[in-house]
């Protein structure tokens, strides 16, 4: 989905995330569990991943259950458990990896997110120094009010059946055949406006600390809207329509290349 030609030259994120992205969401979409429910599905979800790590050959520094970011403990001493942290030389991942039988609510966001933060308040330079991207995998759609809180916290969230707004970034980015008039008009406020949104952690403290003095919204109620409803629901249908036209079967396909179900 990345084979389209390159219409804006800046650089907002690495092009590992846009991968690591991709290759996500093809798992939210296409792998199926073994276990109809209950705890465990949630702990395979969580072995798939990792190995889904190994095969890719990313640098996972954390896996399920432990206690660290990167090999550094929280700053307040609380156990917060990492499940999963890719460490590359120039930034770092946290994960957060659900697969519940309901929906998921608000509250594992902020845990999720307070576990950042209180990782990035420890006095380790090297941690702080690279950009730290927040990413929660769930195999299961999660409730709006989590996309929302996500948005406030630049956290990149994947689930089944809506394009990734990182990947709409990406599309935005892109020169698409056969994308709407109206669509297209998009591309240009998309790619601003999603980098603006979805960034490190250290970013969106600091975008939080500057709008402590001026009294505004760290992300007005109105523009979130616009990024779940226009961007990645409007705009991200219509690129995903364009993009089954092209190859009707690249989301599968793209999970098949990664072999997760043999090793399931």
């Amino acid at each position: 989905m990345f084979d389209f030609f390159i219409r804006r030259a800046e650089k907002h994120y690495p092009r590992a995330i846009y991968e690591l992205v991709a290759d996500c969401f093809a798992i939210a979409q296409c792998w199926e569990s073994p276990f109809p429910a209950g705890p465990e599905r949630g702990r395979h979800f969580e072995r798939v991943f990792c190995e889904y790590c190994l095969r890719i050959g990313a640098p996972l520094s954390e896996r399920p259950g432990s206690r660290t970011l990167n090999g550094e403990r929280s700053s307040s001493g609380f156990q917060h458990e990492s499940d999963a942290v890719i460490a590359w030389p120039d930034f770092v991942v946290h994960f957060e990896l659900k697969y519940l039988s309901t929906e998921l609510g608000k509250n594992e966001l902020l845990i999720f997110n307070q576990k950042g933060l209180d990782f990035l308040a420890t006095a380790n330079s090297d941690l702080r120094r690279r950009p730290l991207y927040r990413v929660l995998l769930s195999g299961r759609l999660i409730s709006e009010a989590a996309r929302r809180f996500a948005l406030l916290w630049g956290i990149i969230i994947v689930e089944p059946e809506r394009l990734p707004l990182l990947l709409v970034h990406r599309l935005a980015g892109c020169t698409v055949p056969g994308l709407p008039l109206w669509a297209t008009v998009l591309q240009d406020e998309i790619w601003d406006e999603v980098a603006q949104i979805i960034s490190p952690a250290q970013r969106r403290l600091q975008r939080f600390v500057s709008r402590l003095s001026d009294g505004e919204p760290l992300v007005g109620d109105s523009r979130i809207s616009r990024l779940l409803e226009l961007y990645q629901l409007r705009f991200g249908d219509a690129a995903w329509e364009v993009l089954d036209n092209v190859e009707p079967h690249w989301i599968e396909e793209r999970y098949n290349r990664l072999q997760l179900d043999s090793w399931t």
